[in-house]
Formats: structure tokens, C-alpha cells, sequence
């Protein structure tokens, strides 16, 4: 399922094989939350070289249903991508739903209540529930329910929410024994550990999932991408707890180039997030280069411009691509004064253009990364 190719003290190189295709690792997964990546179809992602894409199990329960998407022949179809798909299960999401940030999600030990985002009703999950969900989606990889908790909050409120977690991974890989015994290709199933940003409380929990047989350990909770300094220290307490037999994803990292290149270095394989395709909506336009730091072949990403942001004054009459070392379509063919104009006319064709741009700078950034690797 999955195998190590190559190792070296910038990262590793490994090969996960799935129902849709095999997935070469260190890999970036685009965000299509409900089902679509925004302002771009599955032929701008293909020509980009994206492998794997993430949809959210409880989106997509509550809109178009999961029993519609199963009607109209899983995931994959519906979407019109033949590739992977992995499916979070929603626990953090159960969080951002609360208008109140601030606020713990219910939960007891059958599940998690919440309160639905689109029409304000009162839900109920439940980590059997969960699986049942990402089953009929027919996703590749499915992850198991967490109880995500508050990146700050009291100790003994963060343990009681990561042994819950802890006893969810444990129900849910039952069920996913159960449901798919009589299945010859299953998909994948991944465990996730929490513990907030408590150094004991994520080695416990880490240990307890790394127990279960999940085809991947996955670190979650509030903390991953979004305080990417304690990202790194969490990665740093766990190093040696971590099983190198199976992939390692950092749930919600992966905000910036440079974020790309520090989980790599700290060996994760998989990563997600939002924000570089949100960036590009919004007018930042990743620029920038892989160099070499020193004679012992160490990189980094350097910024010679760091983000464009593509509104200013100055790119009125650029000619110039957003980076000139890009191949990316919209390099190849669009001005960075073009780009500048489309944005200010709000034209869809700029939502488009960026997004390709900034999806292919991360992507061939990982290229360029796997090369280190190779040549040690």
C-alpha cells in the first residue's frame, strides 16, 4: 500500500497505492471542500500535475447528500476527476461551524452534536456515521472522526477530547472492518492523533493510533497550519513516535511555499491547504525560486519578491509574467498588467488564471524538492 523509495535528509520520496491510482509522496492535496476546486475544472488540474484532491465528507452530507452522490455514481464521477480523492470527516469543521470560535463542539461518548451551517438545524455524528458517509462517496481514503480542539483551552478539557478521539479512531476502524470485509478493494483508511498543543498529550495520543492498523497517521487539531511554528514543534516532539512504514499527513499545513518545504524536511507526506488558491483569488500571486543554501545541498525557498500582490499600482504596464522561472499556463501567456486588469474588473478569467498559477508554483515546488532527494 505504501513504500518508501527513496530517503535523505531533506525528506522522503514514497509511492501510496489507491483505488484511483498511485500517489507518488511528498504530495500537496488542493482543498475541493464541496465537491470543486473554485474557478477551475478537472482539465486545469490534470495540466497542472495535481494527483490527489480533499472533499469534505460533511459538506457534502449536508449538500448535494451523500446518497445523491452514490446515485450518481461516486465521487469521482460526479466531480468528472478519475484520480484519488481522500475525504475529511468533518471534526474540524464541527468547530467552525460554532459562530462562537470560541466554543467547544458537544460531545459525549456516542458523538458530536452541532449545529449545521446551512440551515442552522441541530446534527448529530457519530464516528460510525462518519465512515458511513465517506463510504457512499466512494472516496479512496477515508479519515476517521476527530474531536478537533481549541488551540488554547485547559489541559484536562483538551486530554478528555483527545482520549475521545482516541476511542472514535478505535469504533470507526471497527466499522470500517465491518462494512467493507466482503470488499476485495477497500479504501484506505487513515487514524488521526490530537492533544492540542500539549507535548505529552500528542505523544499518548499518536502512540494509541499508531496501535490501530490505519493505512496512515494523520496530525490534526487547530494547531496544524494554523500556528505553523507550533506545527513544527508538534512534528519535533513526535519524530520519535512516528511509524515510518506508513504516510504521515499534517492536516490543514502547507499555507505557503516555504511552510511546502519546512514539513517536507520534517518528513511528512501529505499536506492540505486553502489558502494558496485563496491567495490567488484575492490578488497574491506566489513568486519566488529554489536555491541552494550551502556545499551540502540544504535549500530553502527565498522570496525575491514574496507574495505579488497583484492589485498594485506598479504592475499597470508589467509585461512581464507573475514568475519568470514559471512553465504554468498563465505564465506562459498572461502579463502580470493583464492579470492586474482582470482582477479589477472582477472578470472570472482571473479567478482562473491565478489559481493555475499558484497550484503549479506548489506543485513544481515539490518537483523541485523530490530532485534533492533523489541526488541525496
Amino acid at each position: 500500500m505504501f513504500k518508501v523509495i527513496k530517503k535523505s535528509k531533506f525528506g522522503r520520496i514514497g509511492e501510496l497505492s489507491t483505488n484511483h491510482g498511485l500517489i507518488e509522496t511528498p504530495v500537496f492535496m488542493p482543498p475541493a471542500t464541496r465537491g470543486y476546486v473554485k474557478a477551475i475544472d478537472s482539465s486545469d488540474l490534470e495540466a497542472i500535475g495535481v494527483q490527489i484532491l480533499l472533499v469534505n465528507a460533511l459538506h457534502l452530507y449536508f449538500k448535494p447528500g451523500e446518497s445523491f452522490i452514490k446515485q450518481m455514481g461516486g465521487i469521482h464521477q460526479f466531480m468528472g476527476w478519475p484520480h484519488p480523492v481522500l475525504s475529511d470527516s468533518g471534526g474540524f469543521q464541527i468547530l467552525s461551524f460554532n459562530k462562537n470560535k470560541n466554543q467547544w463542539a458537544k460531545s459525549n461518548e456516542k458523538g458530536i452534536e452541532f449545529t449545521s451551517p446551512y440551515d442552522g438545524s441541530k446534527s448529530f455524528i457519530t464516528p460510525e456515521k462518519a465512515i458511513e458517509i465517506q463510504r457512499d462517496l466512494n472516496v479512496d481514503i477515508i479519515m476517521v472522526l476527530d474531536e478537533c480542539s481549541l488551540n488554547k483551552g485547559p489541559k484536562a478539557k483538551i486530554k478528555e477530547s483527545m482520549e475521545r478521539t482516541n476511542q472514535f479512531a478505535k469504533r470507526s476502524f471497527a466499522h470500517y472492518q465491518k462494512l467493507f470485509k466482503n470488499d476485495s478493494n477497500p479504501p484506505l483508511i487513515f487514524g488521526i492523533a490530537q492533544g492540542g498543543p500539549y507535548e505529552d498529550l500528542r505523544i499518548a495520543s499518536l502512540k494509541f493510533i499508531n496501535q490501530i492498523p490505519f493505512h496512515g497517521i494523520a496530525l490534526g487539531g487547530e494547531s496544524i497550519g494554523y500556528d505553523f511554528e507550533k506545527t513544527l514543534m508538534i512534528l519535533d516532539w513526535l519524530e520519535p513516535y512516528i511509524d515510518q512504514t506508513r504516510p504521515l499527513y499534517s492536516m490543514g499545513a502547507g499555507a505557503y511555499p516555504e511552510n511546502v518545504v519546512d514539513l517536507i524536511k520534517k518528513g511528512v507526506d501529505m499536506f492540505d491547504c486553502v489558502s494558496p488558491a485563496r491567495l490567488a483569488r484575492h490578488g497574491g500571486l506566489f513568486n519566488g525560486e529554489i536555491i541552494y543554501r550551502n556545499n551540502n545541498l540544504s535549500f530553502c525557498s527565498a522570496f525575491a519578491k514574496g507574495i505579488l500582490k497583484i492589485s498594485n499600482q506598479k504592475f499597470k504596464n508589467d509585461k512581464g509574467p507573475i514568475d519568470q522561472n514559471c512553465q504554468c499556463l498563465t505564465c506562459q501567456n498572461y502579463s502580470r498588467a493583464y492579470l492586474r486588469y482582470l482582477l479589477l474588473q472582477k472578470d472570472p478569467l482571473y479567478y482562473r488564471l491565478a489559481t493555475i498559477h499558484n497550484l503549479k508554483f506548489m506543485v513544481n515546488l515539490i518537483k523541485e524538492i523530490k530532485k534533492f532527494i533523489y541526488d541525496d
